[in-house]
């Protein structure tokens, strides 16, 4: 019995000196703790969380930093659900929230880890330093600034990679096609975000979305009212070019889609209940009246891109060009921990098309494959694919 109490206390004097570390535990596994009380396996893997964690802390050979120490407990529990789940500390939860507001420091790159552990590109967003040296979708990184970066997780490698402002990094690429990898040094920059731009040619309004962020919608309706203006409202057709697109926000992502849209399913979520699905649908209102709408893809268009492609091709509201979009249909939910305590984002769903075919390692096909003219060494000098987009609009408006 004595022996019981004394490892009560201990446990008691170890709960105390971890304070704020403890808070994080009981934050992250508040909900399996309730649950526990019917489940003694929940509590014998708590327990044993907390012996190794005391373990360490008393007979490693060097002394540790705790919260290091539980910042990387709680990041390999997540990373090994799947490569976008991960723990956020406060710092990292505050550069997010400026991510989706669309202006941070870095390179310009979405990446993601593949099933191997390599780390691979997305895409490259525009005007970042990341596309103007000429990374490409595909591209693995297999080293920055010398340092190995296989076997990290997702959020160290970019971590390595961003920095102050005007400062130099060297990424280390793997390209398809290559005999060897190379080296392409970049300058960081503080990136701005322009998440649309947009054009008039021959009465033809083109349309880039770069990303979906938190000002996307505005961007667009302000954009269509511009391209009004300039056409006199005799505007023959849109070109929606979302190549290399990595996402963005499905709340945006869902918004803009509707500008287009006057009925019809956007997309459904399934969570980890099949039978809890939640639909999205387009309120009543088309911004463009109908105007023929041609959406240019590639494999560098990812997540919201796939939903807002995938939506307006089901709904035969217009028609998808280029090729297969990445196949990233999975819902990330950022969960705060508390004041101080970061978030945690975590995989809880999966979208599908209004078809109901699941995105996830599929992707968006398009109604006509046209393949990029664009080499390794080359910059683009004939872009097939919005040309023939051009001729698609100029064709059908002749009809």
């Amino acid at each position: 019995m004595s022996n019981i109490v004394l490892n009560f206390l201990k446990i008691k004097k170890k709960i105390m000196c971890l304070g704020v570390l403890y808070i994080f535990l009981f934050t992250i596994f508040v909900k399996p703790i309730c649950y526990a009380q019917s489940s003694p396996e929940d509590i014998k893997l708590l327990r044993l969380f907390m012996q190794v964690f005391e373990e360490v802390e008393q007979e490693y050979v060097d002394e540790v930093d705790k919260e290091e120490m539980m910042n990387s407990a709680l990041k390999g529990m997540l990373n090994s659900l799947d490569p976008y789940s991960t723990y956020l500390s406060e710092r990292d939860f505050s550069e997010m929230e400026v991510d989706t507001k669309g202006f941070y420091g870095g390179l310009g790159l979405e990446i993601t880890m593949d099933k191997n552990g390599f780390v691979r590109v997305v895409s490259p967003i525009d005007d970042t330093p990341a596309a103007k040296a000429k990374i490409m979708t595909g591209d693995f990184i297999t080293a920055i600034d010398g340092e190995d970066v296989y076997g990290l997780s997702l959020d160290d490698a970019v971590k390595l990679m961003r920095g102050y402002a005007n400062t130099a990094v060297t990424l280390t690429i793997f390209r398809e096609g290559e005999k060897e990898t190379f080296d392409i040094p970049i300058i960081r920059e503080i990136i701005q975000i322009t998440p649309v731009k947009f054009s008039v040619e021959d009465n033809i309004g083109y349309i880039r979305i770069s990303h979906f962020n938190d000002i996307a919608d505005k961007k667009v309706v302000s954009a269509i009212k511009e391209i009004n203006e300039q056409t006199k409202n005799n505007v023959m057709g849109y070109i929606i070019d979302i190549r290399n697109n990595p996402g963005g926000l499905l709340e945006q992502a869902i918004k803009v889609t509707d500008l287009f849209l006057d009925k019809g399913e956007i997309v459904s979520i399934r969570t980890r209940n099949a039978e809890r699905k939640k639909r999205f649908f387009a309120k009543k209102g088309d911004i463009t009246d109908g105007a023929e709408l041609v959406i240019i893809i590639n494999n560098g268009s990812a997540s919201a891109s796939e939903i807002f492609s995938g939506a307006l091709k089901d709904n035969k509201r217009a028609t998808v060009i280029g090729e297969k979009t990445y196949g990233k249909g999975s819902v990330q939910t950022v969960i705060p921990l508390g004041r101080n305590n970061g978030a945690m984002r975590l995989t809880t769903a999966e979208y599908y098309s209004p078809s109901d075919k699941s995105i996830h390692k599929i992707g968006v096909e398009p109604n006509y494959a046209i393949p990029s003219e664009k080499s390794n060494d080359e910059e683009i000098t004939n872009d097939t694919q919005l040309e023939f987009a051009k001729k698609l609009i100029n064709a059908r408006y002749k009809m």
